[in-house]
């Protein structure tokens, strides 16, 4: 198994691209997203249940090099700061097969 940051971010869906433009900036190697999210947070409530997305959360699963994650998490501070959601940062192991 290989040593590896897990970073889990949760974005507005209206902000998806931006930050995916951000990920890809960093090449982590690859990432999982996650449409049509509903949840509570400090903004209120996101339902999920606008018509084009505007009320739902999207989520992006990154495993990545924990310095390419340092750099990464750094870049989408603003990003949350502007738009909300939220980033968690953990370490996991990698499961290579």
């Amino acid at each position: 198994m290989t040593p590896v940051k897990r970073i889990e971010i949760v974005v507005p869906e209206h902000v998806l691209r931006e930050v995916l433009a951000l990920v890809d900036r960093h090449d982590p190697g690859g990432y999982t997203v996650m449409r049509g999210l509903s949840g509570k947070g400090h903004r209120g409530v996101q339902s999920g249940d606008g018509i084009v997305g505007e009320f739902s959360n999207a989520a992006i699963l990154v495993a990545s090099d924990p310095a390419i994650a340092q750099a990464l998490v750094e870049d989408l501070r603003p990003l949350l700061e502007r738009f909300g959601g939220m980033c968690l940062v953990s370490d996991a192991q990698w499961l290579r097969h």
